[in-house]
C-alpha cells in the first residue's frame, strides 16, 4: 500500500477527509522545515545513510557527530493542553496537578540522565581524540624509521 492510499473511507457529505489530510500534511511539512521535529528525533541514524558509509573512519565520525548532537535531553516543561470536550477543563486541571506532584522527581531524574549523557559524550570524544593523536604519532615514527 502506498502512503497516499487511504486506509479507510468515511462516507459522509459533511466530512471532507481529503482536505483534512492535506491540512495535516501541510502542517507537518511546515514544522519539518522549521526544524520543530529535529529536537524530538534523538536517533538521527537512518539506515539509508549508514548503507552509504563504507569506511570505518566515516562510520565512526558519523556516530561521534550523532552523539554530539543528541546528548542534550530537553528537560524543560511542555505546555499541557486541553483536548476540549466536556471533560477538557477538568482533565487539564488534573494533568497540571499530577505534573506539579511529579515534577520534582522527574526533573531530578532527567537532570541526572542529561549529566550522564554529557559525561559519556565527552569521554567518547576524548578517547577518540587520544587515539587519533597516538595513531598520528605512530605514523610519524614509522615514516622516520622507514627513511633510515
Amino acid at each position: 500500500m502506498k502512503n497516499s492510499e487511504a486506509l479507510f473511507d468515511i462516507p459522509s457529505a459533511r466530512v471532507d477527509t481529503e482536505s483534512i489530510m492535506n491540512e495535516i500534511r501541510k502542517r507537518i511539512e511546515e514544522k519539518e522545515k522549521a526544524g520543530i521535529y529535529d529536537k524530538y528525533n534523538l536517533a538521527k541514524i537512518h539506515t539509508l545513510e549508514l548503507m552509504d558509509i563504507e569506511d570505518e573512519k566515516d562510520f565512526l565520525e558519523y556516530y561521534l557527530k550523532a552523539i554530539k548532537s543528541t546528548w542534550a535531553i530537553d528537560i524543560n516543561d511542555w505546555e499541557i493542553v486541553s483536548k476540549g470536550g466536556t471533560l477538557g477543563k477538568p482533565a487539564l486541571l488534573l494533568k497540571k496537578i499530577i505534573w506539579k506532584l511529579l515534577k520534582f522527581y522527574t526533573y531530578r531524574l532527567w537532570s541526572q540522565q542529561r549529566e550522564f549523557n554529557v559525561q559519556i559524550a565527552n569521554t567518547v570524544n576524548a578517547i577518540n581524540k587520544k587515539f587519533d593523536a597516538e595513531i598520528e604519532e605512530l605514523r610519524k615514527e614509522i615514516k622516520e624509521r622507514s627513511k633510515k
